[in-house]
């Protein structure tokens, strides 16, 4: 999905739902790696700066998944403008979460994941650090202090 078509998305939902205007960009950020998303205020929390969704969202995720990331950072936004709450966690925030069909946080996976094993005592684990495909003598697990075989990847795209 391009740039063009989520402002497009972002600005037809805050219309309908909030009766407001983006006045923001909605970029692409291929350096976030632990959020799906963000909504971008400036340092004194009163301008809205941008909306950006995460590369990996936009690569491995279905459309609806990242329909419901930009409706959740969308959220943020319209609620920051009205000054309305905006936290995550928050119980009016998440309602209104609920009542867009928008994930809640932490509640999507998406991305690649690398599988591995314990070579001491076989225990299969996952993670999203990518240099373990490259230099997997390097890293150890968590149970054992062991060494690790990498069996796979895993995608997750925002439905399991």
């Amino acid at each position: 999905m391009s740039e063009e078509e989520l402002k497009k998305i972002a600005s037809e939902f805050l219309s309908k739902n909030y009766n407001i205007e983006l006045n923001v960009p909605v970029l692409r950020n291929n350096r976030l790696r632990t959020t799906l998303g963000r909504f971008v205020i400036s340092s004194d929390k009163k301008t809205p700066l941008r909306i950006e969704i995460a590369g990996n969202t936009l690569d491995y995720g279905t459309d609806k998944a990242i329909i419901g990331v930009l409706k959740h950072e969308c959220i943020h936004y319209a609620l920051h403008l009205k000054g309305e709450s905006s936290t995550d966690g928050h119980p009016y925030f998440e309602s209104e979460l609920k009542k867009h069909d928008a994930p809640s946080t932490r509640s999507t996976r998406i991305g690649k994941n690398y599988v591995f094993t314990c070579n001491a005592c076989g225990k299969e684990n996952e993670t999203r650090i990518k240099q373990l495909n490259r230099t997997p003598y390097r890293y150890r697990t968590t149970c054992c202090n062991a060494k690790l075989t990498i069996i796979g990847e895993r995608i997750y795209d925002g439905t399991n």
